[in-house]
């Protein structure tokens, strides 16, 4: 008689720490929820839940009122003989040559937060023609003048024209041709110092970047297997010498 009664005991305190165990782990799993802030998915089967958004909105313009100005006198004059693109990153128009070696990060800094008004670029090619800086009040301190030395003297040695023009509330198309007298004449009047094609080992030096260039193979087209040389900064740079073979 003892020997059920002491089955139904053990039997009863099995199913007691089974369902104590159970209660435990539901309580462990909220309690990370909260612990790790899951602030989107925290909800419980009681609550609704509520979709927090993000604080981002999209502004009515990237310009300002007087960008917005030039910018339509701007397409009005150029018609279609150039790609008028505003706002562009100076980490994107430039790119950094190789002979930088390990001050790469350091010249990247001075143009990581940099960006310059409009960028004309070919319609074909995308390639760029010149850059257009307005130029308002905040130019005339002293931390923008030092400023505006650095980026006059970054496009002149990277062999961009860079036009700089008043900001104002309205301009005229004499004003705008003013500004691009030249830029579609002559396309390539504004070259980066002029530098010998070629080092006493007879290694070309590339004409834009001023590093000795490396011998390729095409791989493919109708130059297919033809040897030359090209930059070490390609695909960025593109220029090649033939090999004379």
């Amino acid at each position: 008689m003892i020997g059920p009664i002491i089955f139904i005991l053990i039997l009863a305190f099995i199913v007691y720490l089974a369902i104590a165990v159970r209660k435990k782990d539901g309580n462990e799993t909220y309690s990370n929820k909260v612990e790790y802030g899951d602030s989107f998915n925290n909800e419980t089967d009681e609550t609704p839940k509520k979709k927090i958004k993000l604080p981002y909105r999209v502004s009515d313009s990237v310009l300002t009122d007087a960008e917005k100005s030039f910018y339509h006198a701007l397409k009005l004059f150029l018609k279609d003989r150039a790609v008028v693109c505003p706002k562009i990153g100076l980490k994107d128009l430039f790119f950094i040559s190789k002979e930088a070696g390990n001050d790469y990060m350091k010249y990247f800094g001075k143009i990581a937060q940099k960006h310059v008004d409009f960028l004309l670029c070919d319609p074909l090619t995308m390639k760029p023609l010149c850059a257009i800086e307005l130029d308002d009040f905040s130019h005339t301190s002293k931390k923008s003048f030092e400023r505006d030395q650095f980026i006059g003297k970054l496009y002149k040695d990277a062999g961009l024209e860079l036009i700089r023009v008043s900001s104002k509330s309205g301009y005229t198309a004499n004003e705008i041709e003013m500004a691009l007298m030249g830029v579609f004449d002559k396309r390539e009047t504004v070259e980066p110092d002029k530098v010998d094609t070629k080092e006493h080992d007879q290694t070309p030096i590339c004409p834009k970047c001023n590093i000795p260039m490396v011998m390729r193979t095409a791989s493919k087209g109708k130059y297919e297997g033809k040897v030359f040389w090209g930059c070490p900064n390609f695909p960025k740079c593109r220029e090649t010498v033939s090999s004379g073979t």
